[in-house]
């Protein structure tokens, strides 16, 4: 915004004498031939800008495509740790139905075996004398504690192996889980590094569309100032032709030298609101690319009237593509004072203002650009303006 308001300056200031072409300003046509110098420069320049921005944006769109190349493997092993975690969980659930089967196992052994136990004990401590009198009741009994010993000595292996059983199972679900818990720090880890990738791709491409918005202007910029620079010439050749045509200065201005000069300080501002470009060089934050803004920008309340800072007659009345409406007023001994970004004017060239008279509502944007000028140079605003008018 900054370097395009400095189109308005070249072009305008080429407009101011095309009105009228005084004799006795002999340096008019070598103004304007120097304006031609300085806006071919500008296209230069801002051709220099547009190659700048062309290799700013290939510089983000590799950025943009690797943040995309890293998204997608990120993606991919998420899906794999993903698959991983479901495996895992379904072992899991299995693990946990084998230590639920092995602590059953274990139970049901050791009642086996406490039961083998007791039987034993009641075989062997029956009441009445220890041996029998028959034989055949002493080998029946010597039988039945073999096998009830036997039988101790399986259910007792069964122990062992249910409980070797269960630790496996204890052992297989800790490790299970510990893997879980491992594959679980993995994806989050992994989502947290895509969901910042995300966040990266997404700040470039907000970068790229900054930049293509700028390539945009720095476009219409260059047409701009191409279309300022055919004027010029036109202005130039009018100029020569009107010198040669007219015999005296003719001025819409009261004679004597311009009381401007002691203005400085105490001129009303042009619109109200607040100064959202200022006047002077800058640099932008995205290309690092320098500007210089000729005037100050003043954003308002859209069709807010915006008046003349001083006396004075108006030089030109047009449009400027990328600006809107404008209006220059020639305040005398060289002072010009230009409003651009307006509605419809209602003013008209030639004609004498005093101070604070209308010159038009501000436009749709609510955004006025206004400058100042001494000949060919360039003024700061904010020191001739009241700053508690704005």
């Amino acid at each position: 915004m900054q370097s395009r308001l400095a189109i308005g300056v070249f072009l305008l200031w080429a407009l101011v004498p095309a009105r009228v072409a005084p004799a006795n300003e002999e340096g008019d046509i070598l103004f304007q031939k120097k304006d031609l110098d300085e806006i071919q420069k500008e296209v230069e320049q801002s051709r220099h800008k547009l190659d700048s921005l062309k290799q700013i944006e290939l510089k983000v769109q590799k950025n943009v495509s690797g943040y995309d190349q890293k998204i997608a493997s990120n993606k991919k092993v998420l899906s794999r740790l993903n698959r991983e975690l479901k495996k895992l969980k379904k072992e899991i659930v299995q693990g946990e139905g084998e230590l639920v089967t092995g602590r059953e196992l274990l139970d049901r052994a050791r009642r086996r075996y406490l039961g083998s136990i007791r039987k034993f004990y009641l075989a062997t401590h029956r009441s009445g004398k220890v041996f029998s009198e028959q034989v055949n009741d002493e080998l029946q009994l010597n039988r039945q504690v073999v096998y009830l010993t036997a039988l101790a000595g399986f259910e007792s292996g069964n122990i062992a192996q249910a409980t070797a059983y269960l630790s496996q199972s204890h052992d297989r679900l800790a490790q299970l889980t510990g893997e879980k818990k491992k594959v679980t720090g993995l994806k989050k880890k992994k989502e947290t590094v895509t969901s910042l990738e995300k966040t990266r791709k997404q700040k470039e491409q907000r970068t790229l569309e900054q930049l293509r918005r700028k390539k945009s202007a720095e476009a219409d910029r260059i047409l701009t100032l191409q279309q300022a620079a055919q004027e010029i010439e036109r202005i130039i050749a009018r100029i020569e032709r009107q010198r040669q045509e007219l015999p005296a200065a003719v001025s819409g201005l009261p004679s004597g030298p311009s009381v401007f000069a002691t203005l400085q300080g105490q001129l009303l501002s042009p619109f109200k609101g607040k100064i959202v470009i200022g006047f002077g060089h800058s640099q932008d934050e995205i290309t690092k690319l320098k500007s210089f803004s000729p005037g100050i920008t003043i954003k308002g309340k859209p069709g807010q009237k915006v008046v003349a800072v001083a006396d004075g007659t108006v030089a030109y009345v047009g449009n400027l593509r990328g600006y809107g409406n404008f209006v220059i007023i020639n305040h005398g001994d060289r002072y010009y004072s230009t409003y651009g970004g307006l509605g419809k004017t209602s003013v008209n060239t030639n004609e004498y203002l005093p101070a604070e008279t209308t010159l038009a509502q501000a436009g749709k944007e609510g955004l006025v650009k206004f400058e100042l000028r001494r000949g060919r140079e360039p003024l700061d605003p904010v020191k001739w303006i009241r700053i508690d008018s704005f």
